[in-house]
């Protein structure tokens, strides 16, 4: 592989995370921190680090467009997939259930919802009978408190 990167130090025995904290921007020094960190792994690209040309804006210029394209892609499949597979379920369910319209999108949409973390802590104990509550706990913990804080924060603003 590849560990001198022009010059700088070798600096295979730190962790790639402290790449911004121990370089100096746009330096020799950083080129070879990404070149040769992790052992001599080094960074998946490192001509982020190493080509003065490309800089942060730049690279946001670059990857935006693709990106913002790859969002839109993905919310229009997500959308196609919901109409195409879960309304019709969930109708379905509703009409076999009796409920009003109103009823059975706020009853059936939420237990599809938490349907995710009940399996997700089925799967803990059953993976882990003597610790597998903590876990469990942990991720009902934190889907609760993302919901409260995050979304709910969302909805005010």
């Amino acid at each position: 592989g590849d560990s001198g990167g022009g010059g700088g130090k070798d600096y295979s025995s730190y962790s790639c995370d402290g790449i911004f904290d121990l370089t100096e921007p746009y330096s020799v020094d950083r080129c070879s921190y990404s070149r040769t960190c992790n052992g001599g792994e080094g960074l998946y690209v490192t001509t982020a680090f190493c080509d003065p040309r490309l800089s942060v804006r730049g690279w946001l210029l670059v990857l935006s467009p693709p990106l913002l394209l790859w969002l839109v892609t993905l919310f229009r499949m997500l959308g196609t997939t919901a109409e195409d597979y879960f309304s019709p379920s969930l109708e379905m369910f509703s009409l076999k259930m009796g409920l009003p319209p109103r009823f059975a999108g706020v009853t059936l949409l939420a237990l599809g919802n938490g349907a995710a973390d009940v399996s997700a802590t089925v799967s803990a104990f059953v993976l882990d009978p003597d610790k597998g509550y903590l876990m469990s706990l942990g991720a009902l913990t934190g889907a609760g408190m993302f919901v409260g804080t995050v979304v709910a924060g969302v909805v005010v603003v």
